[in-house]
């Protein structure tokens, strides 16, 4: 079973950048989402962020402290009827950074090592056709920089590539 990961953070400069908002979607579209309560990360928001991510923040219920938000995704996690890997555009701060160190302990049936998936990896060839499938899934009701969304683009995107012969291949840590 396949994940779709997105997360929203701080800074992607910073050494140890702040969980902003977690999304994951799996193939048959069911969702995680989550944010973390603002004092949790906004004395390390850069400007971009500010102003691109956190005015897409729901807030609301979704907020919850990062205890809660690691018990809520394993626990969802471990629903899964099967071993799951994660997809994701950006493992080094989505994965690497920010989910390995949210989910501790790591679930026995989470793959310790993501799918990499963007639309520059698939080529020079593929790139413009994607991208173009990727940007059409954003619009008012589902702006570009929120979790959700994103990890929503990611699968729909995904899927057109692979039903046009993409094969994935599991990311390396760089």
């Amino acid at each position: 079973m396949l994940l779709f990961l997105d997360t929203e953070f701080t800074g992607i400069n910073q050494a140890k950048p702040d969980l902003i908002s977690i999304a994951l979607v799996n193939e048959d579209g069911r969702e995680f989402y989550a944010e973390l309560p603002e004092e949790h990360w906004t004395v390390q928001c850069n400007e971009w962020v500010h102003f691109n991510v956190v005015r897409h923040l729901w807030r609301g219920e979704y907020v919850q402290s990062e205890v809660v938000t690691r018990e809520k995704l394993t626990a969802w996690i471990n629903e899964l009827p099967e071993m799951a890997v994660i997809v994701t555009d950006c493992p080094d701060a989505d994965f690497f950074g920010q989910l390995k160190r949210l989910l501790t302990p790591w679930p026995a049936n989470l793959d310790a090592w993501p799918i990499q998936f963007t639309t520059w990896s698939m080529g020079d060839d593929w790139q413009p056709a994607l991208q173009k499938v990727m940007d059409g899934y954003f619009g008012p009701a589902r702006p570009k920089h929120h979790a959700l969304h994103d990890a929503h683009a990611l699968r729909h995107c995904y899927a057109h590539a692979t039903a046009n012969g993409w094969k994935p291949v599991l990311a390396e840590n760089s």
